[in-house]
């Protein structure tokens, strides 16, 4: 090949870089393709070792000289791996050098190099979509094998019931069988989230403002988040009806929120949330949902970005397994959980996230109009993320108040004691403290007030789940709790489902903000003023 017909190849040629290297591995000639691949020009590189290529731990390594060896001894060498362009960025690259020999003697290299990053990606991501249908298919047999056996669990422990109603309880036997089925409870609602995750959960399809769900689950975790985190929202007052699970998709809204808003932890921080319709491109579902198989159409779009650590490549690739967590005292079902409502409804859910500079999750769902439905939002259904089993002690000195707070938590499926004031919530915790899931609890108070009674609670069980109530603003309610750990705040008044949404946020065991408020405020509780009318206790039990 003439010289000036090589001049041409080299810079006609611009889909991938052509490096010709002299015997002791040197550049010699540098294609136009090359230039655009790694933004070194010709006379940068020409006469060096060109090592600037490669990143910092092949260097090391010393692989530009396996290379050339390699192709000396074997005539071929081909590999995949990390190369570095001038910027600094990083591309996944295709390799090939071959060594050009004339009559047997060694008169350099060649080496073709092409971009392959997008085809790593779409192999990575069909793997994790692989992997993920896999595990799905798991959790779908354990979980439907396992409510089997707290079917029959749970069966028989209401048979016994039934059994000792009729010939008289013995002492003790109701204590043991309440504790029996709260653990049966407590595992089908774990049954219930491994089947969510498999896309294979119970739901319940009405028409739904995906707008208003949005902000009323924004509404919750506002209130449940650091002070330190700004919550943004792109989000219209109303969207076209689609047909989804209410609960369910509050429950999506309220783990991406959480989720970022605890990828930013005790530092200052933005978690954003934006929702529109759109029609999503053909190229854009195929390469960005992998294994989703979405049809080109409009769909309900969901952008939930932080401004928190971000995510490496090992840990991208897990953050959707079952019980996988980033966080010392993680949910573990969280994202997974997401994923599989997310597949449920006949979405697709993608993720992107650099170390340092924040995660975005992005979510589409099926969006179809259908005006003349009434839209279903979660001020008309009670969340399900709310309704669980297991005791709750309420205190507050107004008896319409309790009477108020039991009727809604019993509609949640939870058995409540009440107590007027905080000395007979005391003497109940003393006695059946280890069986509360969770106290409501006012702040101002005969006898013993909120705050006092919080201490008192605390000190005996540091674990134990508080929701403060009071109608007063929540950051001087919050003032006065000094350094005990609030897990929410009602503001009275409040409407039923306000209660089962704080309610959703205190179960999930997400750290209240107030800490951070109360660190602001620097200022000590002397407690309120005593009320001074004295009521006879009618909660306590027999």
């Amino acid at each position: 090949m003439s010289d000036n017909l090589l001049d041409l190849f080299l810079s006609a040629t611009e889909d991938y870089g052509i490096i010709l290297l002299d015997p002791d591995g040197r550049v010699h000639r540098w294609s136009r393709g090359a230039e655009r691949l790694f933004g070194f020009e010709a006379h940068e590189l020409e006469g060096t070792l060109a090592h600037e290529i490669f990143v910092p731990p092949d260097r090391k390594a010393g692989v530009p000289e396996i290379e050339l060896r390699t192709a000396t001894e074997q005539g071929r060498a081909e590999d995949e791996r990390w190369h570095v362009r001038k910027d600094g960025t990083r591309f996944w690259a295709s390799g090939v050098m071959v060594a050009l020999r004339e009559n047997g003697v060694l008169r350099g290299y060649a080496k073709v190099v092409r971009d392959f990053t997008e085809r790593r990606k779409l192999e990575e991501a069909v793997r994790q979509t692989q992997k993920l249908e896999s595990v799905g298919v798991l959790a779908a047999g354990v979980a439907h094998d396992f409510n089997n056996v707290l079917t029959a669990i749970l069966g028989n422990v209401g048979l016994v019931r039934r059994r000792l109603a009729e010939v008289g309880t013995v002492d003790g036997i109701d204590e043991m069988l309440d504790s029996a089925q709260r653990a049966g409870q407590r595992a089908a609602d774990l049954v219930k989230q491994l089947l969510n995750y498999a896309g294979k959960g119970r739901r319940e399809m009405q028409p739904v403002d995906i707008c208003q769900v949005t902000a009323d689950a924004l509404a919750i975790v506002q209130a449940s988040v650091s002070r330190k985190i700004r919550i943004t929202r792109d989000v219209p007052d109303s969207c076209p009806l689609i047909q989804a699970d209410v609960g369910q998709l509050q429950q999506l809204v309220l783990n991406l929120v959480l989720n970022g808003a605890e990828a930013i932890g005790d530092k200052e921080g933005e978690v954003s949330i934006r929702v529109r319709i759109r029609e999503v491109p053909a190229s854009e579902l195929t390469q960005r949902y992998v294994g989703f198989s979405l049809p080109q159409r409009p769909y309900t779009e969901i952008v939930v970005r932080d401004s928190g650590a971000g995510m490496d490549e090992e840990t991208l690739q897990r953050i959707f397994d079952p019980f996988y967590t980033t966080k010392f005292l993680g949910r573990g079902l969280g994202l997974a959980a997401a994923l599989g409502i997310v597949r449920g409804h006949g979405g697709g859910i993608s993720v992107q996230s650099t170390p340092g500079k924040g995660t975005t999750f992005t979510v589409l769902v099926p969006a179809e109009q259908d005006p003349d439905d009434t839209p279903l939002t979660v001020s008309d259904a009670i969340t399900e993320s709310a309704r669980g089993e297991g005791l709750v002690l309420v205190v507050d000195d107004e008896v319409t108040i309790r009477s108020l707070l039991q009727h809604i938590l019993e509609e949640l499926g939870y058995t409540v004691l009440t107590a007027e004031h905080g000395a007979q919530a005391v003497e109940l915790f003393e006695r059946v403290g280890h069986e509360i899931e969770l106290v409501l609890l006012d702040l101002v108070m005969p006898v013993l007030d909120g705050p006092e009674t919080a201490a008192a609670l605390h000190a005996r069980q540091p674990d134990v789940r508080i929701l403060a109530m009071s109608g007063i603003a929540d950051d001087d309610a919050l003032g006065r709790f000094g350094s005990v750990r609030i897990a929410g705040f009602v503001p009275k008044p409040f409407a039923p489902d306000q209660l089962a949404q704080a309610v959703a946020v205190a179960r999930q065991g997400m750290r209240w903000a107030g800490k951070d408020r109360r660190a602001e405020r620097g200022r000590e509780h002397a407690g309120p003023d005593r009320r001074t009318r004295a009521e006879s206790p009618q909660s306590l039990p027999v």
